[in-house]
């Protein structure tokens, strides 16, 4: 079910009482609250062949076919280099992560959208949490959410690995039921869905087709700032 935007009052009724029962706001970190403008994922992925060079003294391009490869087979491509190669999670997330964040700005309107949501909020992302945590705060989001259940929480099984997200449920105590979750790759809210979580997939011009998770992703955005703040006018508006 995709949900469709109509200002009407009755559709603002209808909205309100979709929302009522969620009492946990579960959101993904990179390319939700911030667009791909930024451009920081290209820089991580850069910093990822950069390791993978370093690591195997290999050149530039088999270091990109050796990222790209772990990444499609294990999720990340710190799963592959964990798996066959015995690397250390921590100083590889360090150094992948050491990133220019500059090009975010603050969100005010984000932050305030966010900190008005009733109900617990939590970032539930593939990075780690200091990273994630310097994110936060070059958009001004710093303590609006309760908890980063983060990559080294999930044992390094990534998003879409279903045991993650029973492990985030479970150890948050999270009831999936009341739970909505937003998130930029439309894969990763296959798990969440079928935990019977509320599902926002936010889809970035240019990125392919949604087709194969259409049944898995119940409301498709572009912004997670402008969605925000229409549900906050459903609820002024009922």
């Amino acid at each position: 079910m995709v949900i469709e935007i109509f200002p009407t009052r009755c559709y603002a009724q209808a909205m309100q009482s979709y929302f009522t029962d969620i009492d946990t706001w579960i959101f993904d970190l990179d390319l939700t609250l911030y667009g791909p403008e930024a451009n920081i994922m290209a820089q991580v992925r850069d910093r990822i062949a950069l390791y993978v060079e370093d690591h195997f003294q290999i050149g530039s391009v088999e270091a990109h076919e050796i990222r790209h490869r772990y990444w499609k087979k294990y999720g990340t491509t710190l799963g592959g280099l964990m798996a066959e190669h015995g690397v250390d999670p921590y100083g590889y997330l360090d150094f992948v992560h050491e990133v220019d964040l500059r090009l975010l700005q603050p969100a005010p309107d984000l932050r305030a959208h966010i900190h008005a949501l009733p109900g617990r909020k939590i970032i539930f992302t593939n990075a780690d949490a200091p990273y994630a945590e310097r994110v936060l705060t070059a958009r001004g989001l710093d303590d609006v959410f309760e908890d980063i259940f983060d990559i080294h929480r999930m044992q390094h099984m990534p998003k879409p690995f279903a045991g993650s997200y029973d492990a985030l449920c479970s150890e948050l105590t999270i009831d999936a039921t009341r739970a909505l979750f937003v998130e930029d790759s439309a894969h990763n809210l296959v798990p969440a869905k079928a935990l019977g979580m509320r599902t926002i997939w936010v889809k970035h011009e240019g990125e392919a087709d949604s087709t194969a998770y259409q049944d898995h992703i119940d409301h498709e955005i572009s912004d997670v700032t402008q969605w925000l703040s229409e549900i906050h006018s459903f609820e002024r508006a009922a």
